[in-house]
């Protein structure tokens, strides 16, 4: 859906560039897909209250840029970008950056270089030296890697778990696809409710929607975490999914209190409460929390990942559940069918077994405390620029208290005019949900090189820099004009 938000009518630029500039940006960040169908050119005119003609101007300019597709005969689309495509500058003055120039900073990718080792290519050399079983054993995985899979949590997170109890996924999407088709509905119309915190990981949203499970987002604020009053005001829910250990994107976190004060709620409420721990392997100084798992084995399941040692393109993680709970979700599985192959799940098992996944972890460990550090450097020292989510993970959250919410789009797109890709804060809200979210920034500094990762982050922050100059000479603009003319005239004379 394309807001009319994308319109500024108090604005001095011309409507058809304002909407070409909001498209473009929705494309660059991914909130319009490649293959996305765009509303026909008089839909989305009356839909914005603007002249036919001001959309055809925006998708035709697009259009001759690449960003979208049009067919004689069919609805205008998204083009499948490259990966190196850069937003043209919303100012003809600011230099666009070629394509060899250009450094994502998109959130949720681990830096991979230097991952096959000599210990990776000999898990995978030995997992692909015998021949494949000639059917799936077992739906739930393989039981070697099952019984790795529960030593990494005992040693790692501190819980004891039970192979029998572990289910192996592909990545957290697959997990939670499987928890909420596993997941019975309590209500007399068979309509399942979920809570999903707000801001929050997109593809929970689009999952979800996707299995046609009904979402309360519950708020998430900078600085103060999970708003259980909120929650607390709810009893139907048929499940909560939530980021504990470290909020995504925001990364606040639940303490001792809190966690037993959600637990104590979903138990009461007979809630079930999904726990996704996606980076907990990269704390940055601070003690982790023990899952929530701990504190109910029967009422939480438990969802893992690699995704962020290793690399989401394995497509590997798992569930922890127990009781009735697991059995739903084993049937189901077994519906599914395994979704990880058998030779990954050997490779995967003997790296696990071999304490070679610790070792790349400690690695990894002091290579993104070092990043983290840059950033910290990069961006601390500019003004009206508050950095959050530093406590852990493989990302930054610049908040910007200055800038308003209908610009963040415009200050993504001209940071990637500069030839950076960063996501904007809003685009992890839900859509049609009140929130107090400020102005962000949202970027990953886990894949480039340490020398891109600084070309990058100084950019970001000359652009910002930029912008709050330009809100705080606006500010004193209008205190100025707000100055009796008498008074301003004895001012101007001394």
């Amino acid at each position: 859906m394309i807001s009319a938000g994308i319109l500024d009518r108090s604005s001095s630029v011309p409507l058809h560039t304002q909407l070409t500039q909001g498209l473009r940006a929705a494309v660059v960040e991914g909130r319009l897909a490649a293959g996305e169908a765009l509303p026909s050119t008089r839909v989305l005119a009356d839909d914005l209250g603007v002249a036919r003609g001001t959309v055809v101007a925006a998708y035709d300019t697009l259009v001759g840029e690449g960003y979208l597709l049009a067919r004689p005969g069919a609805r205008t689309i998204v083009a499948a970008l490259p990966r190196h495509a850069v937003v043209p500058a919303l100012v003809s003055t600011t230099p666009t950056a070629s394509a060899s120039a250009f450094i994502d900073l998109l959130p949720g990718r681990p830096g991979t270089r230097g991952l096959a080792d000599a210990a990776w290519r000999s898990a995978w050399r030995r997992a692909s030296s015998t021949d494949p079983e000639s059917d799936i054993s077992d739906e739930q995985g393989s039981p070697a890697l099952r019984a790795e899979i529960a030593r990494h949590l005992g040693r790692t997170r501190g819980v004891v778990v039970d192979p029998g109890d572990v289910i192996v996924t592909a990545g957290t999407s697959d997990a939670l696809l499987l928890a909420a088709l596993a997941l019975p509905a309590r209500r007399p119309d068979g309509i399942r409710r979920f809570g999903v915190e707000n801001p929050g990981y997109p593809r929970v949203r689009m999952i979800l929607e996707r299995v046609g499970v009904e979402m309360v987002p519950l708020p998430v604020t900078p600085g103060e975490g999970l708003d259980l009053d909120t929650v607390e005001k709810h009893d139907d829910l048929d499940a909560v999914i939530v980021t504990p250990h470290h909020h995504y994107p925001l990364g606040s976190r639940l303490d001792a209190a809190a966690r037993a004060r959600l637990v104590a709620w979903a138990r009461a409420t007979g809630t079930m409460v999904i726990e996704g721990d996606y980076d907990s392997e990269f704390p940055h100084g601070r003690a982790p929390l023990p899952p929530l798992r701990l504190l109910d084995p029967q009422g939480v399941i438990l969802i893992g990942t690699l995704s962020k040692v290793l690399s989401p393109a394995l497509r590997f993680g798992w569930v922890v559940a127990s009781g009735a709970v697991r059995d739903r979700l084993r049937e189901t599985r077994a519906d599914l069918d395994l979704s990880v192959s058998t030779v990954t799940q050997h490779a995967l098992a003997l790296y696990l077994a071999d304490e070679s996944l610790a070792r790349h972890t400690a690695r990894r460990r002091r290579d993104y405390r070092h990043r983290r550090r840059l950033v910290l450097e990069a961006l601390e020292p500019v003004a009206d620029v508050q950095l959050a989510a530093m406590n852990g993970g493989l990302h930054a959250v610049a908040l910007l208290p200055a800038v308003s919410p209908g610009e963040e789009s415009r200050l993504v797109a001209r940071i990637a005019a500069r030839g950076v890709l960063v996501t904007g804060l809003g685009a992890y809200a839900f859509p049609d949900a009140p929130t107090d979210l400020p102005a962000g920034l949202v970027l990953g500094y886990a894949e480039p090189t340490t020398v891109r990762l600084a070309e990058a982050l100084a950019v970001v922050a000359g652009v910002v820099s930029d912008v709050g100059s330009d809100v705080r000479l606006g500010a004193v603009a209008g205190v100025v004009s707000d100055v009796p003319s008498e008074l301003g005239g004895v001012t101007g004379r001394s």
